[in-house]
């Protein structure tokens, strides 16, 4: 499958955004010297927008998967649920699995950062959790996890979509993008009904899983309609600013709507991602690194904190000024991507190359059909 250069650039932005709220967590821009001459609602914008990143992201993996099992097996009906299950496994169970694994030895030798203490919290607990696809509710339940586990929310919701998707494929056609509608119409209404636990209000179980309906019907969209002149960038624009308006907008703002806000970002989200799958682009030199982020997103989701938890740890360490930590933030970013290339070369690819040779050889062998198919070319 050829790359969406578009959908990368936006994929790339959203862990941008990730990785800024979680350094921001720890050293805000708006302590820093850049509050000196750079409006005050901008560096709110750079640090606070990590959950809407997210949000992108949910709509991202559900317009790219469904995309990619469209080209595959050339309807979603057609689907094979055992080959489907398989390479999403082969692409996000090894990098979790290391991820717990190293995760569990800083528990265990008691480092600072990694360490559980709060009550309720242990890391049985937390590896149970990522691993049976609740962490969202176990984070809810006990509270903030600890550096490198707070991650694991999203993608408990991500991975439990996965497994509902091939057999949502397999139903009657109306009946399927029936059930499609009601799951992204329901996400903006259950959103504004939540009150209470700031947790599960940021990742409950229903508004991941409907955002990630909203990118199915997307590329249902993309798929069987073609729009032609400007139609595609009027609409991707007119959702960009629908996204800024709800990411960037002022605290004075949020009267006007208040948690129909929500509505506002899904709606501009959808509407981006579309025209991204209607019209991409060839990639321009100069967005090469944000696109590569984004073709990195899954190593650099998980492994990142481990950088800045890092590089925060030195700056106060050596009572380093606030004025300057803004510093700390292309130091992160390059580590990062460093870090993310690192993972993805010599971890990610050559472990799914054994994988996918061990666990597919057998299917591959029942069905001479599907010799060819891989579902894991584009990862979302």
């Amino acid at each position: 499958m050829k790359r969406n250069a578009a959908l990368d650039c936006l994929r790339g932005a959203a862990i941008l955004l990730v990785i800024s709220n979680h350094i921001g967590i720890r050293i805000p821009l708006l302590h820093t010297e850049l509050a000196s001459f750079l409006p005050h609602q901008f560096l709110v914008s750079v640090n606070y927008n990590g959950g809407e990143a997210v949000s992108i992201f949910f709509a991202l993996s559900g317009f790219l998967i469904t995309t990619r099992v469209m080209q595959v097996f050339g309807a979603l009906d057609r689907i094979q649920p055992a080959t489907f299950l398989i390479h999403r496994a082969i692409r996000i169970v090894p990098c979790l699995v290391l991820l717990v694994c190293v995760l569990g030895v800083l528990d265990y030798i008691g480092f600072e950062d990694y360490r559980f203490s709060k009550p309720g919290q242990s890391f049985i607990g937390a590896a149970m959790a990522a691993f049976g696809l609740y962490f969202n509710i176990w984070q809810a339940r006990h509270g903030w996890s600890v550096a490198g586990w707070t991650v694991l929310w999203s993608l408990s919701i991500e991975e439990l979509f996965y497994l509902l998707f091939p057999f949502l494929c397999r139903l009657n056609a109306r009946l399927r993008i029936g059930l499609l509608v009601i799951l992204a119409a329901a996400a903006p209404v259950y959103q504004a009904t939540l009150k209470g636990n700031e947790i599960w209000k940021e990742q409950a179980t229903l508004t991941g899983l409907g955002t990630i309906a909203l990118g199915v019907l997307m590329a249902i969209i993309a798929a069987r309609y073609r729009p032609i002149g400007r139609w595609p960038v009027a609409m991707g624009l007119a959702g960009m600013v629908m996204m800024l308006l709800e990411m960037c907008g002022p605290s004075s703002w949020w009267p006007l709507l208040s948690d129909g806000w929500f509505a506002v970002l899904y709606l501009g989200i959808a509407m981006l991602v579309l025209a991204c799958g209607w019209r991409s682009f060839e990639g321009a030199q100069w967005s090469w690194w944000i696109r590569r982020m984004g073709q990195l997103s899954y190593e650099v989701y998980l492994s990142h904190m481990f950088v800045v938890m890092a590089v925060v740890r030195i700056w106060r360490h050596n009572h380093w000024p606030q004025s300057l930590g803004w510093i700390v933030y292309p130091v992160c970013l390059m580590v990062i991507w460093g870090l993310g290339e690192t993972v993805s070369r010599l971890f990610t690819k050559p472990i799914s190359r054994i994988l996918e040779q061990a666990l597919t050889s057998h299917i591959y062998q029942k069905s001479p059909a599907v010799n060819s198919v891989k579902i894991s070319g584009v990862q979302p």
